[in-house]
């Protein structure tokens, strides 16, 4: 059998290179139509005193991007480009120090082990690679210490950091990132962060309260089944109780300094992003001969299912959704592990004792399922068992599920919902930015669809149905293409989104402490590196 299997256009969808210009055009285009001003920019500063701008969140404040921190990634980070902002006439913002990682490429939070393997390659940041098209990964560098003062540090975004770590003493012990900038092993970040006294801060945390379930395929522990596995194990989908001790704890922390404001993020869609969107649920291309053997391979399967029928352990309609059937095209399903299927035991059919005769729970793919994208470099491969997602199911680790992505949606409209009250409680010190409608926007979900997902009115609002977001007459994507906001990574903005956060925090600043700072140009900052 020939074991060399086409992904057909796992990228196309998401990827169309051809239809865009480069950068450099884009930006060389957005100068000549929006000459830089005569005049130095000025703003006032409202009711809020930016003398010291404090950043608090996960690797989204860090800047992190295409999977790395690395120099021009925290250069790009949306509070640094916030913070100089601040510092423009009338505004009044002070210095803001980031804990500099001096790394050109940076250490890959998905391809190293953490903590590095002795003797290992060390991976860097992703570059796109336009003739897969998809990221590759350069040289790396490990993580090396923060050489500058501690003391005068204002960025405390620390990649993988989840709420309840925030908040947990000692957490520098499990994470690299915080143990380069920790005043000691015992402290939490969030005291740290409240101890360097801002008279305004952001705060982004949650997304990796349910971030680390999803991208583990929904394979992991649910803090409300097991609340104790939150404690070791990171693909925890959050316990809600436990959310909200730890949010409230941050908040409470962070306003602990005299007259202190702030702005809060809530969590995005994270189920919209590129991670779960770049590989299609059909991204096999097979010729009739390859179509044929693995139809032989199934026909067994097939008959089980239809066994299983005729003795009333599943329904015919059951049967039908769990056949495997591949046909001479580009764009088959995979099959797959589901785990909501039923148990069929079909020993009685075949004579067989009780329990012994077990149907595995497979079925193919189907357009209601995400394929994670790391599942690209698997699909078709023979990882000892055949070729992944043909002969070789895929497991629960590299798929959403239907089922899953309910879960995981629903605790995420529950956590903005806590992160709302929580706001809303703080007699206007804090102002919450509500990050939805910039999604359900550039993603171009329906109004209809925008609900589904628990996003706000707001965002349900600007649902229009056509991907892109149009800021100056540009349309930007979803995605990491030329035109894109996100980085290579699937799940990180690009130095251009960091830019679009940024100045959604400025209009939520003007808009809820009566400042006036002008909006950030968007034209210094690029999106997508190439790879040479």
């Amino acid at each position: 059998m020939n074991r060399r299997y086409i992904l057909g256009g796992a990228l196309s969808l998401l990827l169309g290179f051809t239809a865009c210009d480069s950068e450099d055009e884009l930006i060389q285009e957005r100068i000549e139509n929006n000459p830089s001003p005569d005049t130095e920019l000025s703003g006032t500063s409202g009711s809020v005193d930016f003398s010291k701008y404090v950043a608090v969140g996960n690797s989204l404040t860090a800047g992190l991007m295409d999977a790395a921190l690395f120099n021009t990634g925290q250069q790009s980070s949306f509070p640094n480009i916030l913070a100089q902002q601040l510092q423009i006439n009338g505004v009044g913002g002070g210095i803001f120090n980031q804990p500099d990682i001096n790394s050109v490429t940076g250490f890959n939070i998905s391809l190293n082990a953490i903590p590095p393997q002795a003797g290992a390659p060390v991976f860097g940041r992703f570059l796109l690679d336009v003739s897969i098209p998809g990221p590759v990964p350069t040289q790396g560098e490990p993580i090396g210490p923060y050489t500058g003062d501690i003391s005068q540090l204002n960025n405390f975004g620390i990649p993988g950091m989840r709420v309840i770590d925030a908040v947990t003493p000692g957490y520098s012990q499990f994470n690299p990132f915080f143990a380069r900038i920790a005043v000691s092993s015992a402290n939490s970040l969030i005291q740290q962060a409240a101890a360097a006294q801002g008279s305004f801060f952001t705060l982004w945390l949650g997304g990796n309260d349910v971030i680390g379930w999803a991208n583990a395929g929904g394979s992991g522990p649910d803090g409300e089944v097991d609340p104790a596995a939150q404690a070791t194990d990171p693909t925890t989908l959050t316990n809600i109780n436990s959310f909200t001790e730890a949010y409230s704890g941050a908040i409470g922390a962070m306003l602990s300094v005299p007259d202190a404001q702030g702005v809060a993020i809530n969590i995005p869609p994270i189920t919209l992003l590129p991670y779960y969107r770049a590989v299609p649920y059909n991204p096999i291309a097979l010729d009739q001969a390859n179509a044929d053997t693995l139809n032989a391979g199934y026909a067994e399967y097939n008959s089980g299912l239809d066994a299983a029928v005729t003795i009333g352990a599943i329904t015919a309609d059951e049967a039908t959704q769990r056949k495997v059937s591949f046909s001479a095209a580009a764009n088959n399903s995979i099959v797959l592990v589901d785990e909501d299927l039923t148990v069929t035991d079909i020993s009685v059919a075949v004579g067989a004792p009780t329990g012994t005769v077990i149907l595995p729970n497979l079925r193919m793919s189907n357009a209601s399922d995400l394929l994670l994208f790391p599942i690209a470099t698997r699909l078709g491969q023979d990882l000892g068992n055949g070729p992944y997602g043909l002969e070789d199911p895929a497991t629960d680790e590299f798929v959403l599920t239907f089922n899953e992505q309910v879960t995981v949606n629903t605790r995420l409209a529950t956590f903005n919902a806590i992160i709302a009250q929580i706001v809303a409680d703080t007699d206007g010190r804090i102002a919450l930015l509500d990050i939805n409608p910039i999604f359900a926007d550039i993603a171009g979900l329906t109004p209809e669809q925008a609900a589904q997902l628990g996003m706000s009115a707001e965002a349900q609002a600007v649902a229009d149905g056509v991907i892109g977001l149009v800021i100056d007459g540009v349309n930007y994507l979803p995605d990491f293409s030329p035109n894109g906001i996100m980085s290579t990574d699937g799940v990180h903005p690009n130095p251009k989104g960091h830019a679009i956060v940024a100045n959604e925090v400025v209009r939520v600043i003007n808009e809820s402490f009566g400042a006036e700072i002008p909006p950030i140009s968007l034209t210094p900052y690029g999106t997508v590196v190439v790879a040479p």
